[in-house]
């Protein structure tokens, strides 16, 4: 419009401009109208694609053509939240909107073929390229998932893309589901039982390759369609599974027959849904299992009458097929072996008695090559027992000659070869350790001997000797004290080398002999064998700790003959047991009084059996009234030879050689049987009998109860008796003491402290130990009268026994003035040879009874 002439001509123009002004306002107004429509349906098409993208359960996407390279990591590319979420995304800042968020997330072996195929969509401008792939993405979690993406372009009219957007499909539950459906049908179809469904019409739906075998069906095709009584025409049948479809139960072994056939037939319903019913009908093909019964029959006929009289043989006699299973067994195989025919019948002999392969795989070849197979061999039992046989194995053929079965005679000769072996072991071996004897022993050291002396070698012979073993034959019982040996011989032979030679002399004494062993190999070797009883010995329920006494002596320092090797190495051990234990290497001033010392320990542990022991009797005298209190009994030993031996000198011999526990309990029995026989002439006895007990006794596991069954089977109460122990002998484990002279109190015995001040200190422990009196040694009564410091013990020990109150008696009084001064200090009792000596029973009896 030209403004110039509206204004020169203001008249003219005036009502022109006027239209057109309302033309051009009606005009704005129409496309108002027209733009709120477009915003509207916009509105609407944008409402339903957010409602489209938020429904689907696909990811969404989307990006523009218009870039060179449309495969360039920095393209811009729409994703949806589904499509980031698929990922395991939240937000397009954990997952920007570029092609690169997606391309860097494939799989390596699935990039180059995915991009490859989205770039040759985008360039085929017929547009006959689809898009439409199957890759892996990686999850922001890490692990792959399947997935498909297909997707459209908007192309121009010449063909070239302006738009390319498509949808994402997860795959992998899907494929997961297809690949097991797969399994299971493959599964199905390789079963060796034949399958079919059937719907409620009876009519074939599926069937498996089984079933077609069983049936001589060229393919499924074959029965597919057609009903179940044409494929299985079964009188009855057809009801039969009518009746499973209106009750739903499952009916098994239904056998039918086919022609030559054997079946077994199941039936049982399935519901896919309360309308959707079809039945699973199993047949199983029982023809060569029928076939092979009936043959078995055959077989078992043939051999009942032979197998009646090879039942009364007594030998075992089977017969087994050519495929070495068992198909008769007699009476006298089940007698050998313990199967019986039920259990051999069907087996093979390798499975049930032959224990060598080898044996049993050359037997059966040479039976069935040359006819006949003979030999021993090692069978075993069915409890696990072996067994030698003399077997004879022969090829039995049938009327075509050829081979059908093998008959087998089994002769028992276990126990004549068993005797044969058993005498040679006898006369070699130690019956309980299975170690050699004394006798093999001293033959294999009589060789090494002599080998030594060829090769001036040194041998070095060990002695050894169990220590507190005696304790556990004493309160265990032999049976114990024999499964102890045989644990500790285990223990030796699990540490005695190839080159070292181990043997049981007998009882607890064993002996190792080392070839070539100089003092250090010797020192080395006694630490092996003290070590292996480091820990407890269990035996019927009990822990035992046992030690080892070892005697060493060289060959040929100490000796060249083997009596002369033993006795040193022997005195070395006894030395060595005397000390605590341990190893020691002979040295020749131990011999020195050795041999007085053995034969004291020899005659007094036959003295135990020969009477030459015997109980004396001393009186036990109230000082106060001077009446008879009660008495001590005290060990005598009268030797046919030496005479009188003195307990000082016999004692310490019988602790060191680990006697005195046998000895306490000869003592012990002898005071009872003496008591019951004093009871018996009607002598009344006062007061209680002392019976000493040493400090071995005391440790001896089980003592309290072992001393009371020696009284009880005497026929005696504890009420007779006072048990004596000494302070060493409470000191060494105060627990433990008080803990036994505790129950020996409960028990009824009387209970003294001898030899009171002489020990350990036990004041600390006296107010806890339930003891009824204290004993004044001898040695503080002996100078009372003349040594202060000894009448002031005395005086101390009386005070303290009645502070405790407990009765006191002293031992050794042998003059009036030592009596009167003991009754004014309060000494309750004593005893000594101004009272009266010690003396025989029937002497004591006379004066003091």
């Amino acid at each position: 419009m030209n403004f110039r002439l509206l204004k020169k001509h203001p008249g003219v123009h005036s009502a022109k401009t006027k239209r057109e002004l309302s033309l051009a306002r009606r005009r704005g107004v129409q496309v108002e109208a027209t733009l709120a429509v477009l915003r509207e349906e916009n509105e609407r098409l944008k409402a339903r694609f957010d409602l489209i993208r938020q429904a689907t359960s696909d990811g969404l996407w989307d990006m523009e053509t218009n870039q060179s390279n449309q495969t360039d990591a920095d393209n811009p590319f729409w994703w949806s939240d589904q499509f980031r979420r698929l990922l395991g995304f939240c937000n397009e800042q954990d997952f920007p909107n570029v092609l690169g968020s997606w391309a860097s997330r494939l799989h390596p072996e699935d990039l180059a073929p995915t991009l490859a195929a989205f770039d040759a969509h985008i360039n085929d401008r017929s547009g006959r390229t689809p898009y439409d792939v199957t890759y892996r993405l990686q999850r922001r979690n890490g692990d792959y998932r399947w997935f498909r993406a297909s997707g459209k372009t908007l192309r121009a009219a010449d063909g070239t893309a302006l738009r390319v957007a498509g949808s994402l499909t997860d795959l992998t539950d899907r494929n997961g589901i297809l690949s097991l459906k797969g399994y299971a049908e493959e599964i199905i179809a390789s079963l060796p039982t034949g399958l079919i469904v059937v719907n409620a019409a009876l009519r074939v739906l599926n069937v498996n390759r089984a079933f077609c075998e069983i049936f001589g069906l060229k393919g499924e095709d074959d029965v597919f369609g057609s009903t179940l009584d044409a494929i299985l025409p079964q009188p009855g049948l057809c009801e039969q599974v009518r009746g499973v479809f209106s009750d739903g139960r499952t009916l098994r072994g239904i056998d039918a027959v086919l022609g030559e056939k054997r079946l077994r037939i199941t039936i049982a319903g399935i519901r896919l849904s309360e309308e959707d019913r079809r039945l699973l009908v199993v047949v199983e093909d029982l023809t060569e299992e029928h076939r092979l019964r009936e043959k078995g029959r055959a077989i078992e006929t043939r051999y009942r009458d032979q197998a009646s009289l090879l039942d009364k043989a007594t030998d075992a006699i089977i017969i087994r097929g050519i495929d070495h299973k068992v198909l008769f067994w007699n009476k006298g195989a089940e007698r050998l072996y313990g199967w019986t025919p039920e259990e051999a019948i069907g087996s093979s002999p390798e499975q049930l008695f032959c224990n060598d392969p080898d044996v049993f795989s050359d037997a059966a070849d040479r039976v069935l090559t040359h006819g006949e197979w003979r030999g021993e061999i090692t069978h075993w039992r069915k409890d696990g027992s072996t067994l030698i046989v003399d077997s004879q194995l022969t090829l039995m053929r049938d009327e075509n000659e050829q081979p059908q079965s093998i008959l087998v005679i089994n002769t028992d000769i276990s126990e004549r070869k068993a005797t044969d072996e058993r005498i040679r072991h006898l006369a070699l071996y130690d019956t309980m350790t299975d170690l050699p004897n004394r006798a093999l022993f001293m033959d294999r050291l009589e060789g090494v001997l002599v080998n030594a002396k060829r090769h001036k070698q040194r041998i070095a012979i060990f002695f050894l000797d169990l220590d507190r073993f005696k304790e556990i034959n004493d309160t265990q019982g032999h049976g114990v004290g024999d499964q102890v040996l045989i644990k500790v011989a285990q223990r030796f032979k699990s540490i005695v080398h190839r080159e070292e030679t181990l043997a049981r002399l007998g009882g607890d004494e064993f002996v190792v002999v080392a070839q070539a062993a100089d003092q250090m190999a010797a020192a080395h070797i006694a630490g092996r064998l003290q070590q292996a009883l480091a820990e407890p010995i269990a035996a019927n329920g009990h822990a035992f700790s046992i030690g080892v006494s070892i005697g060493v002596a060289f060959y040929p320092d100490d000796g060249t003959t083997v009596e002369d090797l033993l006795k040193r190495a022997d005195i070395a051990m006894y030395r060595a047991k005397a000390l605590g234990g341990g190893h020691l290497t002979y040295q020749p001033e131990m011999s020195a009084g050795l041999a007085e010392r053995m034969q004291i320990a020899e005659n007094l542990s036959r003295a135990m059996n020969t009477g030459e022991l015997e109980l004396y009797y001393q009186p036990k005298i109230r000082l106060a009234t001077g009446t008879v209190s009660g008495a001590e009994a005290l060990l005598r030993w009268n030797d046919p030879e030496c005479g009188l031996i003195s307990p000082a000198k016999f004692i310490p011999i019988a602790e060191a050689r680990g006697m005195i526990g046998t000895l306490g309990k000869w003592v012990l029995r002898e005071a009872c049987r003496q008591m019951k026989a004093w009871q018996e002439l009607g002598l009344q006895f006062p007061g209680r009998l002392a019976i000493n007990l040493s400090a071995q006794q005391f440790e001896e596991t089980g003592v309290a109860d072992n001393i009371q069954e020696i009284v009880r089977a005497a026929g005696l109460t504890p009420a007779c008796f006072e048990l004596e122990l000494t302070e060493s002998a409470l000191m060494g484990n105060v627990q433990r003491a008080i803990e036994v002279m505790h129950t020996l109190k409960r028990a009824g015995f009387a209970l003294s402290i001898d030899d009171f001040g002489t020990g350990y200190s036990s004041l600390a422990y006296l107010k806890r130990l339930p003891v009824d009196t204290l004993k004044i040694d001898i040695s503080f009564v002996r100078d009372m009268l003349t040594v202060r410091h000894d009448y002031n013990i005395v005086t101390t020990i009386t005070g303290m026994a009645r502070s405790f109150g407990l009765r006191s008696i002293a031992e050794g009084v042998e003059e009036s003035a030592q009596a009167e001064a003991l009754l004014a200090l309060g000494c309750d009792e004593a005893q000594g040879y101004y009272f009266g000596r010690p003396e025989p029973a029937h002497v004591f009896a006379q004066r003091w009874l």
